[in-house]
């Protein structure tokens, strides 16, 4: 039992416990232990000719620095998606499954784009239903945070911790995660380590590059990894035969499998892409 504010929850801090899947869920994480034997790889080419001419549209009287992106419209969906679609939010802790109380982000973030420059982990909550002005108030906050990023007392413990010889560290990251696995894991460690999300984000089209097929890391909460690729025209058979260029960006999911079925993964790839289609929604306000 987890205790917040007035509230009780049955579960974590960070996720509520799903108590009545089907028995055939229930023995999935027993057969699959870690995410890591449970991850599938599902790559999508979504089409962006409606959104790129829409952001055309809203930019072309704001100044520079409150242009959207589409890295913007890009997570006001994924939000919504998640927010939509719960099963994408769920992740396995014990092999029990829990719903994130939250929609959470985690992505990395160069503070130049340089070899040498430092990368800061930054971490954005949703409600699930913000709007694309929203969220790009959100994520430059974020970025500014991150890019002026000044020690916090989990930074301190981090660094210190990362000094201990090695079989010393280890100790600690087996007690750490043993902590984790039976729901006692310090706040302060839980948000120190970017991997407790709903999803991990990595936007390649930042560096002009495709997206890459990405693991899952072991230890954390997210059971989804988003790699989005660069935007470019390709060649496509329209619905009169005729082959014309549309402008496309390949998006590759990494999912824990123990979480949720192929069905529903499809299914919502299919609903990102209709968002999609129809982005002005996305700036609308819906109810919370």
């Amino acid at each position: 039992m987890v205790s917040i504010g007035a509230r009780a929850f049955r579960g974590r801090r960070d996720g509520r416990l799903i108590d009545d899947l089907p028995s055939t869920r229930r023995v999935v994480p027993h057969l699959m232990p870690t995410r890591l034997d449970a991850i599938v790889y599902y790559p999508q080419h979504l089409e962006v000719d409606v959104v790129m001419d829409w952001l055309d549209e809203v930019n072309r009287d704001r100044p520079a620095e409150e242009r959207i992106r589409f890295f913007h419209v890009m997570l006001a969906a994924l939000a919504r998606l998640f927010h939509q679609r719960p099963e994408l939010n769920r992740f396995i802790s014990g092999r029990r499954t829990y719903e994130h109380r939250d929609i959470s982000f985690a992505f990395t973030v160069k503070k130049a784009l340089t070899d040498e420059a430092d990368e800061v982990q930054a971490r954005i909550t949703f409600s699930g239903v913000d709007t694309v002005d929203e969220v790009r108030l959100m994520v430059d906050a974020a970025l500014e945070r991150a890019r002026n990023h000044t020690r916090n007392e989990s930074d301190i413990l981090v660094s210190r911790l990362v000094k201990l010889p090695g079989p010393l560290l280890a100790a600690v990251a087996q007690t750490v995660w043993a902590l984790d696995s039976v729901n006692r894991l310090p706040k302060m460690l839980q948000d120190a380590i970017p991997t407790y999300a709903s999803a991990y984000l990595v936007n390649m089209g930042s560096l002009n590059a495709e997206a890459p097929f990405h693991h899952l890391y072991r230890r954390g909460t997210a059971g989804v990894f988003v790699s989005i690729g660069t935007i470019r025209p390709e060649p496509v058979v329209d619905a009169d035969g005729e082959i014309v260029a549309r402008r496309r960006v390949d998006v590759v999911y990494t999912v824990d499998e123990r979480v949720t079925d192929g069905f529903y993964l499809v299914r919502s790839s299919h609903i990102l892409q209709q968002m999609l289609n129809e982005p002005a929604l996305l700036n609308q306000p819906t109810r919370r």
